[in-house]
């Protein structure tokens, strides 16, 4: 049977997960446990999200959801699967089975009719109990707006011998049905202080509260220890709507401190900004005029072997492109109708062209004053005309084309011209210039790009899954820490099969960075440009020659 990929969701769905119980897969310290979410269609799963990575706990509650769309008219399997990371958060690479602590499957259906949309399992791996699982599930309501506050505690319990305390807190909402409410955000720990000044907490409205101003909310502040349990220093019952109406402080109160003669409170805690800002989408940018870029980088590198040898990475013909021409043809068709003059520039780099020497940023036209190319088949023409004539030589590195593609972002950005860009990286193998590159790719995330890798082949692209970010902040040799995620890593060949679903994969991301950089530089969406019809010209007939 053909799927139907014309579905329409009938709801979005917000699956918060809890575990517990978990067995301990860790020899010195505890598990760090993550969650990953499959569902089956046909005979395979596919991935779906995961939770975050919470590190040394046999116990945890996670604060990161994960959505899904909810068929009503389908039987949506799911599995959930508890993984101990040490490392990098594993999802499309594949699971290791002495990674797996254990597995529950159920489906959608079943988690929605349950009292409270919750339910509870036993995490199985290799036929035994390892731990269990609680997943409660809420209907996402589009608000279309995010809240942001910024919090501060005063004179809280000191909780440490140094009389101080280490503060952090926690928000949890009311979920319906009675069951234990979710948690929705927990936030940086402040050291040796007992009046903690936190990071602003913004986060999507329907995630905060469901977009209900008076559901009941709950933010419990702790001292953090390293060892042990932390202490609770007090909870406050509150709701949006009495923040954003301008109360701003609120007492704190230890429960276990209540009957205590004198007590009033421990701390009070304090909102000195508290609004909702409206969420503008990616299609509100391209609506008012931004335009989307592509630049292409292609490796010339001599591991991909000589172009005109059948063995080659770049060996191409009409009847067998190579996997440098179906990313091209499959990335470039999906990014080059953004871009209005169509002209899309186009680099190589680790080779020389005839009368030049090694370079890693060059021209693929031979001409630095023609460096671009007309829509996605000059892209290709450009490529099968000149990759024979090119030297290949080495070694792989990326630092000059992203120098060279952070020049071009950067032209002409303002409110009223608004453009961003996308570098299409093509490589067969590992980085040569991996602390150069870091930098710069630091140095890029403050800047209208983002930056999409394609590994070809079937070398080694462990640097490729570091510079993705998926497992953290991107930091340079100097500490710097990039501003905002910018880069997408996919190896070809996990799509090789079906080449639509790599422009998918490695195009996902771009929405949701173009806007995390508007967002970044306060640049709204301009006014939608209204269509302006095009006159209608007729032609004059020549004159009719006289008999």
């Amino acid at each position: 049977m053909i799927p139907n990929t014309n579905r329409v969701p009938n709801s979005r769905i917000e699956l918060r997960i809890r575990c517990s119980h978990l067995k301990n897969l860790d020899i010195v310290s505890k598990s760090d446990p993550v969650v990953n979410l499959f569902t089956k269609r046909g005979a395979n799963y596919t991935y779906v999200g995961c939770t975050e990575k919470i590190n040394n706990n046999l116990n945890p509650e996670f604060k990161t959801p994960i959505i899904i769309d909810y068929f009503f008219e389908e039987v949506q399997n799911l599995r959930f699967t508890c993984l101990d990371i040490d490392g990098e958060v594993k999802i499309l690479s594949g699971i290791d089975e002495n990674d797996t602590i254990g597995s529950f499957e159920t489906t959608l259906g079943n988690i929605l009719s349950r009292p409270g949309r919750r339910v509870v399992g036993e995490l199985k791996h290799k036929g035994k109990t390892t731990g269990n699982i609680e997943v409660t599930a809420e209907e996402l309501q589009n608000t279309n707006h995010d809240i942001y506050l910024r919090m501060e505690a005063s004179n809280v319990d000191a909780k440490d011998w140094n009389g101080k305390s280490d503060p952090y807190f926690k928000i949890y909402k009311a979920v319906q049905g009675g069951s234990a409410p979710a948690l929705v955000y927990q936030s940086e720990i402040i050291k040796n202080t007992l009046n903690p000044v936190w990071r602003p907490v913004q986060m999507s409205l329907e995630s905060f509260n469901g977009g209900d101003m008076f559901r009941d909310l709950t933010i419990e502040v702790f001292d953090y220890d390293s060892i042990g349990s932390h202490d609770l220093i007090g909870i406050v019952h509150l709701n949006a709507d009495q923040v954003l109406r301008g109360q701003k402080e609120f007492p704190i109160i230890n429960p276990k401190k209540t009957k205590k003669s004198g007590y009033n409170n421990s701390g009070i805690l304090r909102f000195f900004e508290a609004k909702l800002e409206k969420k503008h989408s990616f299609l509100d940018y391209l609506a008012g005029g931004c335009e989307i870029s592509l630049m292409v980088a292609i490796d010339c590198t001599g591991s991909n072997g000589v172009a005109s040898n059948v063995h080659s990475l770049h060996y191409n013909t009409p009847a067998q492109p190579s996997q440098y021409a179906r990313s091209i043809m499959s990335v470039g068709s999906v990014l080059a109708p953004y871009d209005s003059d169509g002209m899309i520039d186009v680099m190589g780099f680790g080779g020389s062209y005839p009368g030049s020497g090694v370079s890693h940023c060059f021209p693929f036209s031979f001409d630095p004053n023609v460096p671009a190319a007309l829509g996605v088949q000059g892209v290709l023409g450009l490529y099968n005309q000149n990759i024979e004539k090119i030297y290949f030589s080495g070694p792989t590195n990326f630092s000059e084309v992203i120098q060279h593609a952070m020049k071009k972002a950067s032209e002409g950005q303002n409110q009223q011209n608004q453009k961003y860009t996308v570098l299409l990286i093509l490589t067969d193998g590992e980085i040569s210039d991996m602390d150069e590159t870091v930098r710069n790719l630091v140095s890029a995330s403050t800047m209208p790009l983002s930056v999409v890798i394609v590994g070809v082949g079937s070398s080694s692209f462990d640097n490729m899954v570091t510079l993705d970010g998926d497992d953290g902040t991107l930091k340079d040799y100097n500490g710097r820490k990039a501003s905002r995620d910018i880069v997408q890593f996919v190896p070809f060949t996990s799509f090789s099969s079906n080449i639509d679903l790599l422009a998918q994969e490695t195009l996902k991301e771009i929405p949701g960075q173009l806007l995390s950089f508007f967002k970044t530089v306060g640049f709204a969406p301009n006014p939608p440009r209204q269509f302006v019809a095009q006159p209608i010209i007729t032609p004059i007939p020549p004159p009719i020659a006289p008999q």
